[in-house]
């Protein structure tokens, strides 16, 4: 009989033998298994004594920690390419090594969606009774299938007025308004519902579907510019840093709250985006944005109008970019805020 003692201690012998098996083969290209003459000998005991003990005591605790056990896909593509080349032997220990992580990650899948019981078909994230019971409105609309997905007719601005419904009902943090739907329904990239517009004439042809949820307030979908928020291509801290040095240098207002400055980068845990609002003139305005964003976000004029405002009003696109095109004509452009300047530096360069 497997304890948990042993069952945690296999999970750790085997996935650092793991990690650094892949590691060092398909990173390092040092395909001398030798190194790990011991860890071949055992790993398939490290699995078992795991999908023994996990299966008959599904501890969530000792589930969850097995689960993070890596992901096989690198190792399996480098015995993939090298079938013909690789030694049989060394084909053969890599061959086990990826089935055993499967097993592993199989059993830990089956598990974690027994212990969701009628909720199986909904992401953890949703795997509760308040949550299914909205999804469920959807579902007796028509809208979404018996396992929660999209039927055929559902198209992706449906979706989004959906998520959106669902959202504002969970409370879900601004962080997590698309996200969790996007796995849910398997959404690509390409097709984000974050950065999807919703048109008027969406808005009007979904009635129906905002009929479903009479508690919420979509007004907030179809405002313009609403979904624009800056790229947070360096991180939360240097976000954080940023908003420190704008705060400690007078840039925005004394009032303004990490949180609400995370919130324009889509980050943090507040649930609604409020303006920053920015205390110098425009063409300051203008500067930090072209100095700061220009290089890591697109449309970054259009993000800086939704996101800042100056005396409590959005600032003018046009009188952004015109005001900065006058900056660019003058010999003291380079230094015009050198301040302002060494803050978008600091932000990008760390």
């Amino acid at each position: 009989m497997v304890t948990r003692q042993e069952a945690v201690l296999s999970f750790v012998k085997f996935n650092k033998f793991a990690k650094q098996l892949i590691y060092d083969i398909c990173i390092g290209g040092n395909t001398k298994l030798t190194t790990y003459a011991d860890e071949l000998l055992h790993f398939e005991q490290w699995k078992e004594d795991m999908m023994l003990y996990t299966s008959l005591n599904p501890d969530p605790i000792i589930i969850d920690k097995i689960a993070m056990l890596g992901s096989p896909e690198m190792l399996e593509n480098y015995i993939k390419d090298g079938k013909e080349t690789l030694p049989k032997n060394t084909y053969d220990a890599l061959s086990g090594v990826v089935q055993a992580m499967k097993s592993i990650h199989a059993l830990c899948y089956d598990l974690n969606q027994e212990s969701k019981g009628k909720f199986k078909y909904l992401v953890n994230e949703f795997a509760y009774e308040e949550a299914a019971d909205l999804f469920d409105r959807a579902v007796s609309a028509g809208y979404l299938t018996a396992e929660y997905q999209p039927k055929g007719d559902t198209d992706i601005f449906t979706l989004k007025i959906i998520a959106f419904a669902i959202g504002e009902m969970l409370h879900l943090t601004m962080r997590h308004k698309w996200s969790h739907f996007e796995e849910q329904w398997s959404i690509d990239k390409s097709n984000k519902l974050s950065s999807l517009p919703i048109t008027e004439k969406q808005f009007k042809r979904n009635e129906k579907v905002m009929k479903l949820y009479p508690e919420v307030d979509f007004s907030e979908l179809n405002k313009p510019n609403e979904e624009r928020y800056f790229d947070a291509t360096y991180g939360t801290r240097r976000v954080r840093s940023l908003y420190q040095d704008l705060l400690d240098k007078g840039y925005i207002s004394p009032d303004t709250t990490a949180e609400a400055f995370l919130s324009i980068f889509n980050l943090g845990e507040q649930t609604t985006r409020k303006p920053i609002e920015w205390i110098k003139s425009q063409r300051h305005l203008s500067y930090f944005i072209f100095f700061t964003f220009s290089k890591t976000n697109k449309e970054y004029w259009e993000k800086a109008k939704a996101c800042f405002t100056i005396n409590g009003q959005a600032p003018n696109r046009g009188s952004m970019v015109t005001g900065l095109t006058a900056l660019k004509k003058r010999s003291d452009y380079g230094i015009f805020d050198v301040e302002l300047k060494r803050i978008a530096s600091k932000y990008n360069n760390g």
